[in-house]
């Protein structure tokens, strides 16, 4: 249950009426000068003639009186209005008692001090308010106006004597002594209570700084101080974002990070939102240098206190990779969620161009400068290493996995646009990066789209409630920050990795829809061959006895629509009905019959193609669904290849075809990887097609550099190659070993 005084807080809070800043700066000050005057004038007014026998309180009254004081000071500081009230009250106060001194003194110029302040007293409330705007103080000032002139005034004119006879009852000493300290107790609980809440839980203050990196560049930079530390020396998280350091990004770190204690520092990207950039900055390129001069400068401010991790989603993710390898000092982990470490091979070009995640995300996230990045993209395709080392830790020009000593979390979605990155991410740091990282990995891949974890809900699917990764995720990943920031060992000896053996959502079974544990990634798997074969069958028994060909026509100008997959949330994205597009012309099926015995894989899927066109480039791309018996074709996962990038990405790789139909070439196809069972009753399906767009690009067929759109093209008579001497199949991975590396919770 929660604490009253906490809600309260938390109810004041969020109307903003407290500051922990304002509290202990403007609040607390004017209560004590005001307050402090009052009761000085107060004691000297009534204790003040020579011989006096009766004294205004006894020692125990005294004792009252002075926490009655400290308890105003301290409950007027939590609330600006409040503490305007108390304090112009005091002060009016105190320039009558000034005047009734100068009077019985007859000392002119105490009482000219005391009739100055009672009439400059409202007159500096209102010019308070006409700077400040601050209605509820003008307020508060007015009704402190009117209790002096009801109740102030009157009291402050008493003699001693009559000031005993109103007050000497003293009603307080006459109720029990055990009711007279829970009373006390409540009193002073009350107000400490919520400036100890104040200094917990109170919105942080942000500080502002522009950060100059090596280059001259400054980056706006948002500093948040732990709740209640005051600024003192504690580890940092750090969070480099394209899409502003005020939005969501600190809503999730206000959430995750400041209530376990870690100070926070976010950072807008160069040339984004309050950062500097210039018209001619590309997105990530400076990643690693502006993460390291950031790290840097993070580490030398007298509130780390050296130890650093770095947190972030998506984009915000990518730059992480970058920096981390480069291996910046006090960079001890990170978490790293649905991103990738290779820009090129997999944000942009996936067998094929990524042309609606790549357009439609830069012209969101730097509009400014789109065609700028769009035209270097163009003009460094095929891949240029020399553009893109800075963005990809396998290329040993710039950051390199060899140089990362993070431990580190990955999360990414069998339905993520970043899948293969998070695991190539994850093999990277754990067998290549340097000592400490080794072995210091962890990974969860769970039936998600991207940055989708804490929802049931993907695509056009429910999968169960097991599948909601909120808790997974944020405990381990608690595991490693506590373990490399705060010194709490983890144990590395146990299951690293977390993946969501998917299956479906219309039978319940413990077969599939759980998540399994294991040591390490890759796992040890045996891979089956599913070939196609005459008729639009799909079977892992034979190739066929006769060579076919299956020819189809596809046009640029009428692609096959996109429907679901690994795609950016803008786009349809998860496990959708591909019915709608396999009836087209330009689609081939192959399928097998209705499974009596589940089928399982879990891995890496190739698409072995050999195949031949009548044009000197086009596209292939394959879709695997899983049949489910009312006859919806839910998409697994999929992939596309560019046939002049069959050799590879690099510009010397890239290998027209002659444009002979007769002349055969042989295809692998990335499809990426899954983690997925077939119920019986089910199909395996293949679709093999030329086009999935936008999600790719469409191929205009006519060999010509990668371009936004195309003025010419040609129609392909594309033909796939099926038989003994043209083995065209699908290689789904079968886990082996299965009880020696996985445990099952």
């Amino acid at each position: 249950m929660i604490n009253p005084i906490i809600m309260l807080f938390l109810l004041l809070s969020d109307l903003g009426y407290i500051e922990l800043e304002q509290i202990l700066t403007t609040n607390l000050l004017l209560l004590v000068i005001c307050r402090g005057l009052y009761t000085i004038t107060y004691f000297f007014n009534y204790n003040k003639e020579p011989g006096e026998d009766k004294k205004l309180f006894s020692k125990h009254e005294t004792i009252y009186f002075t926490l009655k004081q400290v308890l105003l000071i301290l409950v007027g500081m939590l609330y600006l209005p409040i503490a305007a009230f108390i304090s112009f009250y005091s002060l009016m106060m105190t320039g009558s008692y000034l005047k009734k001194i100068g009077e019985e003194r007859r000392s002119r110029i105490i009482e000219i001090l005391g009739t100055l302040i009672n009439i400059l007293s409202p007159i500096l409330g209102i010019f308070w308010y006409i700077f400040e705007e601050e209605n509820y103080v003008i307020a508060a000032i007015g009704i402190s106006v009117l209790v002096y002139l009801y109740y102030g005034l009157k009291n402050s004119s008493f003699s001693l004597a009559d000031l005993l006879e109103k007050y000497g009852k003293r009603r307080l000493n006459k109720l029990p002594q055990l009711i007279q300290y829970i009373i006390l107790i409540v009193l002073i609980a009350f107000p400490t209570t919520i400036i100890i809440s104040a200094a917990v839980y109170a919105p942080p203050v942000r500080q502002t700084y522009m950060v100059e990196m090596d280059d001259g560049v400054k980056l706006a930079t948002d500093v948040y101080f732990a709740p209640g530390s005051f600024g003192a020396p504690r580890p940092v998280i750090l969070i480099r974002t394209p899409y502003g350091k005020t939005g969501w990004t600190y809503s999730l770190a206000k959430l995750l990070y400041l209530p376990q204690g870690y100070h926070v520092v976010i950072q807008d990207m160069r040339g984004t939102y309050d950062s500097e950039g210039g018209p001619s900055f590309q997105l990530f390129t400076k990643s690693n240098l502006d993460g390291v001069d950031t790290v840097e400068w993070v580490r030398a401010q007298s509130w780390c206190n050296g130890g650093i991790g770095s947190s972030g989603a998506s984009a915000l993710c990518m730059n992480q990779y970058y920096y981390a390898g480069m291996n910046p000092e006090g960079l001890l982990c990170q978490q790293l969620w649905f991103g990738t470490p290779e820009m090129y091979d997999h944000a942009i070009y996936q067998g094929s161009y990524h042309k609606s995640s790549v357009e439609t995300w830069i012209e969101s996230t730097a509009p400014d400068n789109y065609d700028y990045q769009i035209g270097l993209i163009f003009q460094f395709h095929p891949k240029n290493i020399a553009m893109y080392n800075s963005t990809s830790l396998s290329i040993e020009l710039g950051p390199h996995y060899s140089n990362v000593t993070v431990r580190a979390l990955h999360v990414g979605g069998w339905y993520d646009h970043f899948l293969q990155g998070t695991i190539d991410g994850y093999i990277g740091y754990d067998d290549m990066g340097a000592t400490r990282a080794r072995g210091h990995q962890k990974m969860i891949i769970g039936p998600w789209t991207h940055v989708n974890f804490q929802s049931i809900k993907q695509g056009e699917l429910t999968y169960p409630q097991n599948s909601n990764g909120y808790d997974l995720v944020l405990g381990w990943e608690q595991e490693i920050f506590d373990d490399s920031l705060l010194n709490i060992t983890t144990n590395w000896d146990k299951e690293r990795v977390a993946y969501y053996l998917m299956g479906s959502v219309d039978e319940e079974s413990d077969q599939w829809n759980y998540w399994r544990y294991a040591y390490d990634w890759p796992l040890d798997y045996v891979n089956d061959t599913w070939y196609f074969n005459a008729g639009e069958v799909l079977s892992n028994v034979s190739s066929g006895t006769i060579n076919m060909k299956c020819s189809y026509l596809y046009n640029p100008i009428d692609p096959v629509p996109n429907l679901g997959g690994q795609n950016q949330p803008f786009d349809l994205c998860g496990p959708m009905d591909q019915r709608d597009i396999e009836n087209r012309g330009d689609v081939l099926l192959f399928e097998t019959e209705n499974l009596t015995e589940p089928v399982e894989t879990v891995g890496r899927i190739w698409g072995h193609l050999y195949v031949s066109s009548n044009c000197t480039d086009t596209d292939f791309t394959i879709k695997l669904t899983d049949v489910y018996p009312d006859g919806r074709s839910m998409l697994i996962t999929d992939g596309s290849l560019t046939v002049r990038s069959r050799k590879g990405y690099l510009p010397e790789d890239e290998s027209l075809m002659s444009g002979n139909q007769n002349d055969i070439y042989e295809l692998l196809v990335d499809c990426w990887s899954t983690a997925y069972i077939w119920a019986p009753g089910h199909k395996i399906r293949v679709i093999i097609s030329s086009s999935n767009y936008p999600r790719f690009a469409a191929n205009p067929n006519t060999g010509v550099p990668l371009a936004s759109n195309y003025l010419t093209h040609y129609i392909a008579n594309n033909t796939l190659l099926i038989g003994p001497t043209y083995p065209s199949c699908i290689i789904l991975p079968r886990l082996v070993n299965v009880s020696s590396t996985h445990t099952v919770y």
